[in-house]
């Protein structure tokens, strides 16, 4: 999940789409509807439910009707009490909360699963940003090659993942937040059989950013549901909106473009809005400038969790103050929502298997998805053709995620530098190789 803006040129339109986003983050109360009679509690498990931005969850899912029983799973039992003792003062009586540091346990009777383990925590997140802006390529923890370090290291612990749901937990339904998530949903789909699927806040960012664009006002989730209509085309991170209509009236992109930090010539250009994550495909020369004058957002956000981790020994249960330093919107505007969804209906975007929905991409690949879910059933909504000036874009990136994940889950050096040299931020062969060698160091990967 992630906060940076839209890097972009001229220098004014540098991160405003940041604060737009943040500024937008608001408590909104999520309600079922047609309820004749109380409904039986969810039982959720959280994997990495001592991460610690879990009591977001918390105050979410108290802001709803939903009776929850609520496992939060992690490795460290001193880090979870510590998260624990927040998340209970924080909870309604109608969100239970019991803890265990056995997966098995924590996942055994789970109508939901909600993954957000981060293997190697926010210090590897750092080395998988920074040793890539050392050989002159983008670092971000989810684009190749940062992400191929990432998926390196995740997957293999999604086998252990996947093997605790088959034997306890075959019937619940897995949401991953897990990154990088394009590689994690391929992997559990085509490898593992687990039909999970995948949030991130990027898409619903940015929606709610033109409704407040054009509106001057801050909407909530339901209103973008409610007003805007909309085509939208890509995989995670690496999306464009078309076709945007406000209550049924054409939107200028254009006019709006400078209001959500985006230059108005590539939104003329494209004829479409990205999301933010497009900057590193759009202005690679800047943003690799830019970056190296400052710290990645890895090596930020450890600091944070440095911060963290002394405020939660300290806190005695109240919630710590740095937690304030990093907002975090999917579990209001994705996760619980999907849940409340798999209750009643509701409408998503979710990172899941294409289907058809665009022609452009095999039915088994990953791609990110307006969706109606009713109870439970994800409807996919047909997108069409991806248009010319995005498509190469796309499909090559969908390429060579699928090949890294085919690299990692089968061992095999080769197939993860075809992956490489596929991806367009890499290509050449002996940088690709000068990236197998750095991501072998970083994970000791025998295999690599």
């Amino acid at each position: 999940m992630k906060e940076q803006g839209f890097t972009s040129v001229p220098r004014k339109y540098l991160l405003v789409y940041m604060s737009s986003r943040e500024s937008s983050y608001h408590k909104v109360t999520i309600k079922q509807k047609g309820r004749d009679k109380a409904m039986k509690p969810i039982r959720l498990a959280v994997v990495g439910g001592s991460s610690y931005y879990t009591p977001a969850l918390i105050e979410v899912l108290n802001e709803t009707d939903l009776e929850v029983d609520l496992v939060l799973n992690g490795r460290s039992e001193e880090k979870l009490s510590d998260v624990a003792k927040v998340c209970r003062n924080l909870a309604k009586p109608s969100v239970r909360i019991s803890t265990s540091t056995d997966l098995r346990e924590s996942l055994a009777g789970a109508d939901f699963i909600l993954q957000q383990v981060r293997i190697g925590g926010m210090r590897m997140r750092a080395e998988d940003e920074r040793f890539p802006f050392e050989l002159g390529i983008i670092g971000e923890e989810t684009i190749v090659p940062g992400g191929a370090s990432l998926a390196a290291r995740t997957i293999p612990y999604l086998k252990e993942f996947a093997g605790a749901v088959r034997e306890v937990a075959p019937k619940a339904r897995v949401l991953v937040l897990t990154n990088p998530n394009n590689m994690v949903i391929d992997y559990l789909n085509r490898y593992e059989g687990i039909n999970a699927v995948g949030f991130c806040d990027l898409p619903t960012s940015l929606l709610k950013g033109v409704v407040q664009a054009i509106t001057g006002s801050a909407g909530d989730i339901e209103t973008v549901w409610r007003d805007l209509s909309f085509k939208y085309y890509g995989i995670n991170h690496l999306a464009f909106l078309g076709d945007v209509k406000y209550r049924g009236e054409m939107v200028d992109i254009v006019e709006i473009a400078p209001k959500l930090g985006l230059d108005p010539k590539l939104i003329e250009t494209l004829e479409l809005l990205p999301v933010s994550y497009l900057r590193y495909y759009y202005y690679t020369s800047t943003v690799l400038e830019e970056a190296r004058k400052k710290p990645t957002r890895g090596e930020l956000l450890y600091e944070v969790e440095l911060d963290l981790a002394k405020q939660y020994r300290e806190s005695q249960g109240e919630k710590p103050e740095a937690l304030g330093r990093r907002q975090v919107p999917w579990y209001r505007d994705v996760v619980v929502r999907y849940i409340n969804a798999c209750r009643e209906e509701g409408k998503a975007i979710l990172v899941t298997t294409n289907q058809g929905a665009i022609p452009d991409l095999r039915d088994d690949q990953i791609a990110e998805l307006p969706v109606n879910v009713v109870r439970g059933e994800v409807q996919r909504i047909h997108q069409g053709k991806l248009p010319l000036q995005i498509r190469g874009l796309i499909t090559s990136v969908a390429d060579s995620e699928r090949l890294i994940v085919d690299a990692v889950a089968q061992e095999s050096a080769n197939l993860f530098r075809q992956g490489l040299i596929a991806h367009p931020l890499v290509r050449e062969v002996d940088k690709a190789q000068r990236v197998m060698e750095r991501i072998k160091e970083i994970n000791d990967l025998n295999w690599l």
